[in-house]
């Protein structure tokens, strides 16, 4: 017969043996089938889900992606500034494809009128819309705009 104290010591390395397996194995199906959220886009899966907590566009993509509320990609500000370089330097909203205003134009918005945001960098955006979006643009699709 083994004595309490071994059979404490087979316990414990038995205890450890199994974490160590449980820790080494693969995750789930479920894990390795997630998939990241792109940081610029909302896609209108994730607009069905989250879009109802939300009243206004601004607040959507402020809560779910607020990095695409950030300018990147603009110069500094020459010392005499133009009206057409402050114009041309702000982030632009287009909404089906055309021109809305600048960010604070997303409060304006309903969030369940939206079926897809997206965050374009300024070549992606000039490309698209023309110049004047150095730093960038949010296109929104309306649930009733482009298919």
């Amino acid at each position: 017969m083994s004595s309490p104290s071994s059979r404490k010591r087979k316990l414990r390395l038995g205890v450890v043996l199994s974490l160590t397996l449980v820790g080494c194995a693969p995750p789930s199906s479920a894990a390795r089938t997630a998939k990241p959220r792109p940081l610029n886009e909302i896609a209108k899966a994730e607009i069905e889900a989250e879009g109802p907590r939300f009243s206004t566009v601004y607040e959507m993509v402020r809560t779910l992606r607020p990095t695409m509320l950030q300018s990147r990609g603009v110069a500094t500000a020459p010392q005499s500034r133009s009206v057409i370089w402050e114009a041309n330097t702000g982030m632009k909203v287009y909404l089906d494809g055309f021109r809305y205003g600048g960010i604070e134009s997303l409060r304006t918005i309903s969030a369940s009128d939206v079926a897809e945001v997206r965050w374009l960098s300024s070549m992606d955006a000039t490309t698209r819309f023309g110049t004047g979006n150095a730093a960038g643009a949010i296109a929104v699709t309306s649930r009733t705009g482009r298919r």
